[in-house]
């Protein structure tokens, strides 16, 4: 998944996912062992993905949907005590935008349609489940064929009643709407009249 805004006219956007296809490694990379897990002396250079969603036009000696993804570097800064004294540092941090997700938040997967999803709906720890996150959860997939859910959730969870905050504001949206259709009704028929 990745984590960070990279190219939003391209929808490689935070949260949108893929599969890593291959890794390139940097050309100063010593040779590597024959081993299953290897420490690597320098970040790769860039990472191929195939996203699962993307407006990228197809890249010259790459498939279609596959881009590389390089590194990105954050500055920041910590204020640290030296010798009894606060003092600035500045820290650079270098790393691949993307996190590897075999799950994620509701909010991480607004706007997206997965092929399959698997949909864990239990209350969470802080008690903090809405009918809200329940819309975004199980809107995320193509149709009831793809769609699982975890037990054990609580049937009550489904008869909730909306946040009565909330509701006025609809009403007053509701409200704001037919006002609208009105004003713009009364200043038509005034054009067409004047035209005449």
């Amino acid at each position: 998944m990745v984590t960070q805004n990279v190219e939003t006219d391209l929808d490689i956007t935070n949260s949108a996912h893929g599969t890593i296809v291959d890794i390139i490694l940097d050309k100063d990379e010593p040779p590597l062992p024959d081993k299953n897990i290897m420490n690597l002396v320098h970040l790769p250079s860039y990472i191929l993905v195939q996203l699962n969603r993307t407006h990228v036009t197809q890249l010259e000696g790459l498939p279609l949907c596959i881009i590389p993804v390089i590194p990105m570097s954050k500055s920041f800064t910590i204020t640290m005590m030296v010798d009894g004294k606060p003092q600035n540092r500045t820290i650079k941090h270098c790393q691949f935008p993307m996190t590897a997700a075999y799950a994620f938040t509701d909010y991480q997967s607004q706007g997206q349609t997965i092929s399959y999803v698997l949909v864990n709906i239990a209350l969470p720890p802080t008690r903090g489940l809405s009918l809200f996150n329940l819309y975004v959860a199980l809107l995320q997939s193509s149709g009831h064929s793809t769609i699982w859910l975890l037990w054990d959730f609580d049937d009550e969870t489904f008869k909730a009643r909306h946040n009565p905050e909330l509701l006025a504001e609809d009403d007053q949206l509701d409200y704001l709407d037919e006002i609208t259709k009105k004003w713009w009704k009364k200043i038509s028929l005034e054009e067409s009249r004047n035209r005449e």
